[in-house]
């Protein structure tokens, strides 16, 4: 768009987001990771830090990544989700499952957590 002046106004659809202390810049059809996606991702990718020796245990794991050992013990024990339940988070059929949710209170048997976490179009 032009102004009176000559000059061109450009105009760039985009959203501040806040991200704890910090701000995001994001775009229209930007796609977000999901928090319960980017925790899964860390459950796994931390259980493999401890499998392949570099953590020796949840303790010195949570003081190198800065976090409590509740909260890593909590995210960890996020790889414990039914294949369906995470196929499920990660296709976004699972929209209404918070990360608070999947961290207090998760059956541990595979065939109680699908019920109430899952659509109806995905089997147990």
């Amino acid at each position: 768009m032009h102004l009176e002046n000559g000059n061109l106004q450009v105009s760039i659809p985009i959203k501040f987001r806040g991200i704890g202390s910090r701000h995001k810049i994001v775009y229209p059809g930007e796609v977000n990771e999901a928090p319960v996606i980017v925790a899964l991702a860390l459950a796994f990718r931390w259980q493999k830090y401890i499998d392949e020796g570099k953590f020796s245990n949840i303790r010195k794991l949570a003081k190198a990544v800065g976090l409590d050992e509740s909260v890593v013990g909590a995210t960890l024990r996020l790889r414990w989700l039914a294949p369906g339940v995470i196929h499920d988070i990660l296709s976004g059929g699972c929209k209404d499952v918070s990360l608070k949710q999947l961290r207090h209170g998760v059956p541990e048997l595979w065939r109680e957590q699908v019920p109430g976490m899952v659509s109806s179009e995905v089997e147990a």
